[in-house]
């Protein structure tokens, strides 16, 4: 502080000097000079020699000339994708929005021997031809690169059928021609279009569906793949034979209900519920949801309306444990209210009585809103992506621990699911339940997009976001940055089975 207040006590003395200085490296005045200093690691001080003063221009001339030269190489497609792949660029140092994306997918890419040139050279082949390196397109709600699709189409390359180099464009459409392109290096025979989400996805079960896209376009039937559960040949000709723009999840579902009878129209309705987010690979279970499936066909006057409302029901009394408050801060674990529910003998009067009365007992649960309880102790984190020189673009995603019901309820609110009822496990310490929150730099409060589950023993149970859907890639790193950072431990089905 004393050197501070000497140098501006004899700035009088140096303006000359130091005022063409600070003219000289851009900067508007001597707090701003001050600033500068410290950012770069050069002294706080006006008193600067001649060559202490030339060395600081030489810094500036330098920053500038490297900023010029990223935002030419941030206008060239062709290089940019070339230094991405050889490591050269780095991805937050990417201000243009869609090209950082692009760097970030190059970078999280496998980059064994020889793979990122090999790489390069597949993606550069498309750059002159296509529209796919810079695209994107909206899978599950979620907006993907389709050069993510290309990447993983090279980690297959082992299994190419032919030269990418003979491939031909055909399209102006980037969704057609990723199609022809996954055909032409893949199959041999007919693919259904829902398949080619299979390689737009990130998660891990997305890499069994890309094993079916090969299989099937080897020529090999449904019923040969590896599948969660045997199909019968209907099924399998149910399957590959759903309409395209269909999710996978929801071309198994439409074909367990079409060998039953029923239409696409009740295959679209369970999609959006908790059915339309996983495949059930337990036997029992899918017996038993195949149970509902046929107790809606046995009843289309019922509204499907009531498909997501009922579905939550009958998942809550089969299948979900009750945490039952026996004493103060002490509850216990009990088994589902009804583990042996079945559909047999049921109407829709009846189940629909029953789901309202449900509901009912469940709006006891904002009673909770004034709950309070302590933090699990695990650290929360934020994580930034662009620079914060650009507010507007930055992006802060921070993992928020929530401490009330009345979080719980907003959060359940916002993403379209019941998290609300965790307030008794929060309260004893059973589990904590954390919020992924993303913010623009200029903004005061962040969006959920993430709900996530951590037990007592610090393992995360499950992460879901709107409509209970599954993390994306990007949210798996993120996940996975904060689980490492926090000693945290990966649930066996964090990510779907």
């Amino acid at each position: 502080m004393a050197q501070r207040s000497k140098d501006k006590n004899d700035a009088e003395v140096l303006r000359p000097v130091i005022a063409r200085h600070i003219r000289d490296l851009g900067l508007r005045d001597v707090p701003a000079y001050f600033e500068w200093c410290a950012r770069n690691g050069v002294a706080v001080s006006l008193d600067k020699s001649a060559e202490a003063r030339a060395a600081e221009v030489a810094l500036v001339a330098a920053a500038m000339a490297s900023a010029d030269a990223r935002s030419k190489l941030h206008r060239n497609p062709r290089r940019f994708i070339a230094e991405a792949c050889a490591g050269r660029i780095d991805p937050a140092a990417v201000d243009r929005p869609g090209w950082r994306e692009v760097a970030q997918a190059i970078s999280r890419s496998k980059d064994g021997a020889g793979e990122r040139e090999s790489l390069a050279a597949f993606l550069l082949r498309f750059e002159r031809v296509s529209n796919l390196l810079f695209e994107t397109v909206t899978v599950l709600h979620t907006p993907m690169l389709y050069l993510e699709g290309l990447i993983r189409l090279h980690e297959r390359r082992g299994q190419w059928l032919r030269d990418p180099l003979a491939w031909k464009v055909s399209s102006h459409n980037a969704g057609r021609q990723f199609s022809a392109l996954a055909r032409h290096l893949l199959a041999r025979y007919d693919v259904p279009l829902f398949l080619d989400s299979a390689w737009l996805r990130g998660d891990r079960g997305a890499s069994r569906f890309r094993d079916w896209f090969v299989h099937i376009g080897l020529g090999h039937n449904m019923r040969t793949a590896k599948t969660p559960y045997p199909m019968t040949k209907m099924i399998a000709h149910h399957f590959v034979s759903a309409p395209a723009d269909f999710s996978i999840e929801g071309a198994l579902m439409l074909a367990d209900i079409k060998a039953m009878n029923g239409g696409e129209r009740l295959a679209a309705a369970l999609m959006g519920t908790r059915l339309g987010q996983r495949v059930e690979r337990d036997p029992e279970r899918r017996a038993f949801w195949l149970s509902v499936y046929r107790f809606f066909i046995a009843n289309p006057m019922l509204d499907l309306a009531h498909a997501g409302p009922i579905v939550d029901f009958l998942n809550f009394q089969k299948y979900e444990s009750q945490e039952v408050m026996v004493g103060p801060n002490r509850a216990e674990t009990r088994p589902p209210p009804q583990p042996n529910l079945t559909m047999t003998r049921r109407t829709p009067d009846s189940l629909l009585r029953q789901v309202e009365d449900w509901h009912g007992a469940l709006r006891a649960v904002r009673a909770n809103a004034d709950r309070f309880w302590k933090t699990s102790g695990i650290p929360g984190l934020t994580l930034q992506k662009g620079s914060r020189d650009d507010p507007d673009r930055l992006q802060l995603w921070t993992f928020r621990e929530l401490l009330s019901g009345q979080d719980l309820i907003d959060n359940g609110r916002a993403l379209k699911h019941c998290v609300a009822s965790y307030a008794h496990s929060c309260a004893r310490g059973a589990c904590s339940i954390w919020s992924l929150e993303m913010r623009m730099g200029n903004e005061r409060r962040g969006d959920p997009v993430l709900t996530v589950e951590v037990d007592a023993n610090r393992v995360v149970v499950q992460a879901r976001g709107r409509a209970n859907r599954r993390p994306d890639e990007g949210e798996q790193a993120m996940l996975e940055t904060w689980m490492k950072k926090g000693a945290l431990k990966p649930g066996n089905y964090l990510y779907g089975w």
